[in-house]
């Protein structure tokens, strides 16, 4: 029976010892500030903090804080972890490149992990993470999530990036949100493989051939210089052109009689 005894006490010291180096470890992890004295269950994951904090009707709420940039005390406000956040991001440089700078924000590094948030199809912004220094390709924003290889640097060439974003390739399929005339943004996709043409936005869909060609097939002239969202549709040139009030107007012309160039006429494009 004393074997046995024995046997348990040093179980329990082994436990014992297991939770307060545990519980060390974590406390020492963890971020200073004046929410310690009214939050609880306190833990630190990838540069987030999370925690039960106590609200000023005594009911508990669950919280979390990217705490990486804060500036000073790191406080409960209501039952929600708060800090200043700092005004100065941290340098370019000790970022990896990557097309995932187009799209995403706040991003940071943290070992050999990178952070950020990234904008999804939908507008919304995701909290995403991703082990760069194992990535040897293009690191991009897949509708909300760092990804590696696949993003920008595979795009298919086209004058379609001119007035789209957040495009990526997912298989033989090309997908973006792309402008329209009336300046909304619109969710399309292309089969790009059998496409040997140039892809071009029509009016918000990734089209193949009859576009602008990326300014190649354009007519000449100065009109370039004031307008933008130029494309060509059939014997006409389309495009959003500054107005005298300083805005785009869309306007339009059949371009082949314009032997001389085109202008843009105070939001109406011209022949010279």
């Amino acid at each position: 029976m004393g074997y046995i005894y024995g046997t348990r006490s040093v179980s329990v010291l082994i436990l014992v010892i297991i939770f307060c180096t545990f519980t060390y470890v974590s406390a020492s992890a963890q971020p200073k500030g004046s929410y310690k004295d009214t939050c609880r269950a306190i833990n630190v994951i990838k540069g987030t903090l999370a925690a039960q904090c106590q609200r000023v009707d005594g009911t508990w709420k669950s919280t979390a804080l990217q705490y990486y940039d804060c500036e000073g005390d790191i406080s409960n406000e209501n039952g929600n972890l708060t800090c200043k956040h700092g005004t100065k991001p941290k340098p370019d440089k000790q970022l990896p490149k990557g097309s995932y700078k187009q799209s995403c924000k706040d991003a940071y590094v943290d070992g050999k992990w990178l952070y950020a948030r990234c904008q999804k199809m939908s507008g919304n912004y995701n909290n995403s993470s991703i082990k760069y220094a194992d990535c040897y390709k293009d690191i991009w924003n897949n509708n909300g999530v760092l990804t590696c290889g696949g993003g920008s640097s595979s795009l298919p060439k086209g004058s379609y990036k001119e007035t789209c974003k957040d495009a990526y390739v997912d298989g033989n399929w090309l997908y973006a949100k792309c402008k329209k005339n009336n300046g909304s943004w619109y969710s399309t996709s292309l089969k790009y493989s059998n496409c040997s043409k140039d892809i071009w936005n029509n009016n918000g869909e990734l089209t193949c051939g009859g576009g602008g060609g990326g300014g190649g097939n354009l007519p000449k002239g100065s009109y370039k210089e004031t307008c933008k969202n130029i494309y060509i549709e059939g014997n006409v040139l389309e495009a959003d052109c500054l107005n005298r009030n300083g805005k785009y107007s869309h306007t339009s012309i059949k371009y082949k009689n314009c032997n001389k160039g085109v202008w843009n006429d105070k939001g109406t494009l011209r022949c010279n």
